[in-house]
């Protein structure tokens, strides 16, 4: 199955010029170049995790979950020590963000998840029905912080994907050597709550079906500024040791909408020409 997952994904890059355009310029920003074999290693694993979700009930055997999970970090412990009264995870789109909400699950963790459904019906439904069996509570992005609130005050861990391009609704903090609009919700929602954050993800491990899934406290000293910034700085960690598990179609590095209208953009949504300093601190 993951040799035609492997055939599959290389037919997309191929037949899919513009998108393989944007990873190809995300790969540049972060790396100075875009190596060729980091593209195709990325198309390929993306095709593998979705082998893995759609056919979720067949691959992994329930009563066997340890030869699929690898669980570790000094997070989990931490939670039973410190998050069990409620707590924030930030993560990203990196490895198998799905199947992390489902490790949650299995060790007996409480999790709410803010999300935005996927486009696809098909998809749409299959994820719907494994977060259900995962015990995944879904919070809506559209009115996340106040639903946030209210499931971190019951108990539960409050996950977010802290990797999209937050535009006019986030802050220009480093993220891979450029400078990334990124949202300060886990951070102020830590900080207001005076609960622990974590960071951590789930990456595939060799060619079968195996996941490792870390945890790790982050600090929660300082400004919303200085914890949102550390938790760039977790996740580029993480992604600079497996670059292919990184979802490199987003265009992340993308300013807000009113710094990018009526300029000439990259394939990565950046604007050509350089932003005057008068306009990027508006």
């Amino acid at each position: 199955m993951l040799s035609t997952a492997n055939g599959v994904a290389d037919f997309v890059r191929w037949t899919w010029p513009g998108l393989r355009s944007t990873v190809r310029e995300n790969i540049r920003l972060a790396y100075g170049s875009a190596d060729a074999a980091l593209v195709k290693a990325t198309y390929r694993h993306f095709a593998r995790t979705l082998v893995d979700l759609a056919w979720y009930d067949r691959l992994f055997d329930r009563d066997r979950l340890d030869d699929h999970f690898e669980i570790v970090g000094p997070g989990w412990q931490h939670y039973e020590e410190h998050g069990r009264d409620g707590c924030v995870c930030a993560t990203g789109h990196f490895g198998n963000w799905e199947l992390f909400g489902a490790v949650f699950h299995y060790v007996g963790i409480p999790l709410s998840a803010v999300m935005r459904p996927p486009d696809t019906p098909w998809f749409r439904k299959r994820i719907a029905r494994l977060r259900d069996e995962f015990k995944i509570e879904a919070i809506d992005k559209k009115n996340a912080l106040p639903l946030a609130m209210k499931a971190v005050r019951r108990g539960r861990a409050v996950a977010f994907l802290n990797d999209q391009a937050a535009g006019r609704h986030g802050i220009p903090l480093p993220f891979l050597g450029q400078p990334a609009w990124t949202f300060t919700a886990p951070a102020a929602l830590a900080k207001k709550l005076g609960v622990p954050l974590y960071a951590g993800y789930s990456t595939r491990v060799g060619d079968g079906i195996r996941y490792r899934c870390w945890t790790e406290p982050v600090s929660t000293e300082g400004d919303v500024e200085a914890i949102t910034l550390r938790l760039n700085e977790r996740l580029e960690e993480y992604v600079r040791a497996a670059p292919e598990q990184w979802w490199w179609f987003h265009k992340r590095f993308k300013p807000p909408k009113s710094l990018r209208r009526g300029r000439k953009l990259t394939a990565a949504g950046i604007p050509v020409d350089p932003i005057p300093d008068s306009e990027r601190n508006r």
